[in-house]
């Protein structure tokens, strides 16, 4: 933990000693600049209150046991986000379009939001998104696996099954 010379909480770093759900309470802290919760036992899902942390600038979420999708619709309020860390999650899954709002906030990104997308109106800041995944229109067969057009890096289960790096 650190703080600032307000005595505001702007880091936490906690690792290899959690369990359980990552508390949804954590999204209270409105001065966070890092959150690296990495290397842990973790569960559950992201929560979408991590949204709320208007500071955060990195949110380190990687090598848990985290299951769900990434809440890209919460975590678009995070102007500030720099780098999103989620690879040895192998239980997320689900999809991040080329269209998608964190590929919108990708500063690599062109091209039109369709339709039926929502439309990201923040900077385009995200630098570093990572994750347990095979590339968009991969012939890899993995449907546990999150599929990412975006990803910086998309990580295999184990260093030998790297599958891409951008």
């Amino acid at each position: 933990r650190r703080c600032d010379k307000n005595k505001t909480v702007v880091e936490i770093s906690l690792y290899n000693e959690l369990t359980g759900s990552i508390p949804s309470e954590l999204g209270r802290l409105w001065n966070l600049r890092t959150l690296y919760l990495g290397r842990n036992h973790l569960t559950g899902t992201i929560p979408t209150e991590l949204g709320m942390i208007r500071k955060l600038s990195s949110l380190s979420l990687q090598w848990n046991d985290l299951s769900g999708t990434i809440p890209e619709k919460h975590l678009k309020n995070l102007l500030t986000l720099r780098a999103l860390q989620v690879e040895g999650n192998e239980k997320m899954g689900g999809k991040i379009e080329r269209h998608s709002l964190l590929c919108q906030m990708r500063n690599r990104y062109r091209g039109p939001t369709p339709k039926d997308q929502e439309k990201y109106t923040g900077r385009r800041i995200l630098r570093i998104l990572t994750a347990t995944c095979v590339p968009s229109g991969s012939s890899v067969g993995v449907s546990d696996r999150l599929e990412c057009a975006c990803c910086t890096e998309c990580f295999g289960k184990t260093p030998k099954d790297l599958i891409y790096q951008g």
